[in-house]
């Protein structure tokens, strides 16, 4: 099954973001005339002091809800597992306008709740066919 890919996505992932950083790393060094130094330092910096608890704490709840989202498609199907998952962005969306008034203004807001009952709607459905 699905659980069983784990250790390969999340070492890809790693493999993927540090091919990333280096391919950053060599353009800055290219448009910096081969200064290591200057290319170094041109890179975002890491904040590891200030981040390493938080950054850890919300990889570890990703990597969860990864764990979570392949075993409901394992058991769920395509249709109604992925879908379920995907209703993740209605929280965000949620927290986004509530907590960090991301979106402003009733009428936007509203236009927004009208695609997520869409959205609910749709999911509803798929949910009838796998039953």
């Amino acid at each position: 099954g699905g659980p069983s890919y784990v250790i390969s996505f999340s070492c890809g992932s790693m493999i993927v973001t540090i091919a990333l950083w280096v391919m950053r790393f060599l353009y800055k060094l290219y448009r910096l005339d081969g200064d290591v130094t200057k290319a170094y330092h041109a890179l975002p910096p890491f904040h590891v002091r200030e981040m390493w608890l938080l950054g850890s704490i919300s990889g570890l709840i990703y990597s969860c809800g990864n764990f979570m989202c392949i075993i409901a498609v394992t058991y769920l199907g395509q249709g109604v597992g992925y879908s379920f998952t995907q209703s993740s962005m209605l929280i965000s969306g949620l927290w986004g306008i509530f907590m960090f008034k991301e979106i402003e203004g009733r009428d936007t807001i509203l236009k927004w709740l009208s695609s997520a009952c869409v959205a609910i709607t749709g999911i509803l459905w798929l949910s009838y066919e796998h039953a």
